[in-house]
């Protein structure tokens, strides 16, 4: 039977806060007093963005087959377009080492492009062997990596390199798998601002860490577990009362995360401009330009490219899976 093509609300939510936190880590941060500094962050905002991404794409395969043709397909025109058209705009803005192989932000691009193609595979292992095996035999190697081969003093994953960094940040992305494979209907346990406000303490902590003795290499897929409640209290809070504006801002998260560092970037170099009360207004009202004009109709396109290919294929039903994500 088909999915239903409702969002599920409150996962937008997540991404708003996640999206905001990394855009404030990045052009707030620096210019913050003492312990504020540590308020926003990124990398633990990235693991909400796997662990959210996770729930997405395996929430419509719980129980169906996946038209794997269509599924790569369309998950390769909603990410790699705005992707691609923003490394195009970095390189007319004079933004110099933005693309997949330099990283910037985008080496968690590449992380998602890994997760992608492997979910058909992954989904056949996890109905043999359970997802809660997959993810721990996930974390195991990933804590086996960390261990064997050091980082730079903050633990960032980037370092390990596209080859190496999807692997060690891989028990976040399954752990969403997991999450959406066992959601339930019921409430979820505690309120969502004690989940938002024990998120974002752990995360400031975490961050404040990685500058006196452990590195976020050691603690973001420990953190994830942390983000599933928090999750979990985003859908259950949602369905009685959703945060109107967090799911709008959350629509075009991916945008935010795509172009705040590149308009940063641009105002800082060409025009001298690092005052964050210009620089964050202005990251603001590019990215929903972004949206509008690039990403929305990429994720669009998907959705028909998704669905042509999906009937064109006898016996499959046709999900939407890019509903949520």
């Amino acid at each position: 039977m088909p999915v239903s093509k409702a969002r599920i609300q409150g996962l937008d939510t997540v991404r708003a806060l996640a999206a905001l936190s990394v855009m404030f880590a990045h052009l707030a941060g620096p210019f913050m007093p003492g312990f504020s500094k540590y308020l926003f962050t990124g990398m633990p905002a990235v693991v909400a963005f796997f662990v959210v991404s996770g729930f997405c794409i395996h929430y419509p395969y719980r129980e169906l087959p996946v038209p794997v043709r269509a599924f790569w397909i369309a998950r390769a025109v909603r990410i790699l377009v705005p992707s691609v058209s923003a490394m195009a705009l970095a390189a007319a803005a004079g933004v110099k080492e933005y693309d997949f192989v330099n990283g910037y932000i985008l080496w968690s691009i590449v992380c998602e492009l890994f997760y992608y193609a492997c979910y058909p595979l992954l989904l056949v292992l996890a109905r043999m062997l359970g997802w809660r095996a997959l993810w721990a035999v996930s974390f195991v190697i990933s804590y086996v990596i960390v261990c064997s081969i050091k980082s730079d003093q903050f633990g960032n994953v980037h370092n390990y390199g596209w080859w190496l960094n999807w692997i060690v940040l891989l028990p976040t992305w399954l752990i969403g798998c997991l999450l959406a494979d066992e959601i339930r209907t019921d409430k979820a346990l505690g309120g969502v601002w004690a989940w938002r406000a024990a998120t974002g303490c752990t995360a400031s902590f975490l961050y404040w860490s990685t500058f006196n003795f452990i590195g976020f290499n050691f603690t973001m897929n420990a953190f994830a577990l942390l983000v599933v409640f928090w999750v979990r209290s985003e859908i259950s809070a949602a369905k009685e009362n959703p945060s109107l504006a967090l799911e709008w801002v959350g629509r075009w998260s991916y945008s935010l995360y795509l172009v705040h560092v590149i308009v940063a970037a641009f105002l800082a170099i060409r025009l001298r401009i690092e005052n964050p009360m210009i620089v964050i207004p202005a990251a603001l009202a590019c990215s929903y330009a972004f949206y509008v004009a690039v990403e929305r109709p990429a994720h669009n396109n998907a959705r028909r490219v998704f669905k042509y290919l999906s009937m064109s294929m006898p016996g499959r039903p046709a999900t939407n899976a890019a509903a949520n994500g």
